[in-house]
């Protein structure tokens, strides 16, 4: 992952508030199925990087895929719109704003090969991320299908 890259998706993700429904656990939203049917993989279940930040859920792949890991973030709404200003400004040092269609309002973050997606319904946002060896286009749509399934559930 380029500097620009990990620099960008790590801004993109820490420098905004992570307080989203306050008593919504990221590793409820997504079953181990619907994340391996998404990435094509089948992955473990859902970890906190900690155990008592529940706003932040990764699945990790089973086996040797191009596919590694798959995170889901959790925060408010302000957040999401703070964090969309910020990507569009970092547009102009190479990284991509495109939009998604999902939730209230969606898009893509792309900085180099990484990609992130970032959805906002009503007062709560989130960022779902597949971090893997695979063309962007693929990343998206498998970051897609799983923002589906995460709207359906806020």
């Amino acid at each position: 992952m380029g500097k620009l890259s990990a620099t960008a998706l790590l801004l993109c993700a820490a420098v905004l508030p992570s307080a989203a429904h306050a008593d919504t656990d990221a590793c409820s939203l997504l079953a181990p199925a619907q994340v391996g049917a998404a990435v094509g993989v089948p992955v473990s279940e859902g970890k906190h990087v900690t155990p008592s930040f529940v706003k932040t859920c990764t699945w990790t792949a089973s086996g040797t895929s191009a596919v590694k890991y798959v995170t889901l973030y959790l925060q408010t709404a302000a957040a999401y719109e703070g964090g969309k200003q910020m990507a569009v400004r970092m547009a102009a040092a190479g990284a991509k704003v495109t939009p998604a269609s999902v939730g209230d309002d969606g898009y893509y973050f792309v900085a180099g090969d990484q990609v992130g997606l970032l959805v906002k319904k009503g007062d709560a946002s989130f960022k779902v991320a597949v971090y893997a060896t695979l063309p962007v286009a693929k990343k998206e749509a498998m970051e897609l299908a799983l923002a589906q399934e995460v709207v359906g559930k806020l």
